[in-house]
């Protein structure tokens, strides 16, 4: 009997307009901040739990993470909208966490979690891995990383901004296809016949 394919977590993704719906449905401005960092640079949770008001440059358009997996430093790009609601979020702060919980201490893994997850159900967009029941922070990573690929980017350049050690963990990651665009390729190959 032939094996099973398994699948990895990397090969699940959420569509652009899942995205844009869980953003929109973010309950405040430091709610859409977070998921579109998520969303747009590909951060980790652990990483955008210990960003600064700091690491942001703004005229640069760029975060730095200082405390990226490894311990190992990296700077990311950042959309123009992104830039602005961030402006906007910190306002006058120049110093401190960026992201401040309910009780202005720094936002925690648990509370990014519980975000995603629950701006998620509230958007009605489901998590496309049988094994989770809702939106995790990883998804948005995997979603990135595999939007970027699919636009046929730079593998070097999408390592560089995940913080990955070496192109090859990249590769191993997001090189294949996932079977979603598999099926894609089946589907438009038999359409056009």
């Amino acid at each position: 009997m032939p094996k099973k394919h398994q699948y990895k977590d990397s090969e699940f993704a959420l569509e652009p307009p899942d995205i844009r719906k869980v953003i929109n449905a973010a309950s405040t401005l430091r709610d859409r901040c977070i998921l579109k960092l998520f969303a747009h640079t590909g951060i980790r949770r652990e990483e955008l739990a210990s960003l600064d008001v700091r690491d942001l440059d703004f005229a640069a358009r760029r975060i730095h993470i200082r405390e990226g997996k490894g311990a190992k430093a990296r700077t990311v790009p950042i959309t123009d909208e992104l830039r602005s609601d961030l402006q906007l979020y910190v306002a006058k702060r120049k110093i401190g966490p960026l992201f401040l919980s309910n009780h202005k201490r720094g936002i925690s893994i648990r509370q990014l979690n519980r975000l995603v997850h629950d701006t998620g159900e509230r958007a009605g967009v489901e998590n496309p891995n049988p094994k989770y029941t809702g939106l995790t922070p990883h998804l948005f990573r995997h979603s990135f990383a595999r939007a970027w690929k699919k636009r046929g980017l730079s593998i070097e350049s999408l390592s560089k901004i995940l913080g990955h050690s070496s192109v090859t963990t990249t590769w191993d990651l997001y090189g294949s296809e996932s079977f979603d665009d598999v099926q894609e390729n089946y589907d438009r190959l038999m359409v056009g016949e």
